[in-house]
């Protein structure tokens, strides 16, 4: 039994769309795509001084994320046109983003870490 043989022209117009269907996936949109608290706080993303709340039954459109968090830890989205930075962690979004410490929030700090923190808060100087 003889196999079907590919032309060349055949196999590059394959190659060439399995790189556009891989960078197209590749390239999608950073996006918040849900709150998970009742009210997320906004922040001003320069000063880090809370602007409002944004209610999470007000939430219809996914926000876009616009670069890294900042080095304060807050997340730059756009909310109704308008560039905002909200907590990470009060916000889904459908990439995964880096968490750090917020050393200026550690409630319970003398308290021994559990396993599910393990070296959380290890940067920060005491």
């Amino acid at each position: 039994m003889q196999g079907r043989s590919v032309r060349p022209r055949e196999a590059v117009v394959g190659a060439v769309l399995l790189i556009a269907v891989g960078s197209a996936a590749a390239q999608e949109a950073w996006k918040v795509t849900k709150l998970r608290t009742e009210k997320v706080a906004l922040y001003d993303c320069a000063s880090g001084s809370k602007k409002s709340d944004y209610a999470r039954k007000d939430f219809t459109d996914p926000w876009p994320v616009l670069g890294a968090p900042t080095p304060g830890g807050l997340l730059p989205v756009r909310v109704g046109g308008k560039q905002y930075c909200v907590r990470p962690y009060a916000v889904e979004t459908n990439k995964p983003v880096a968490a750090s410490s917020e050393c200026g929030a550690m409630v319970a700090a003398g308290q021994p870490k559990s396993a599910a923190t393990r070296g959380l808060g290890d940067e920060c100087k005491r």
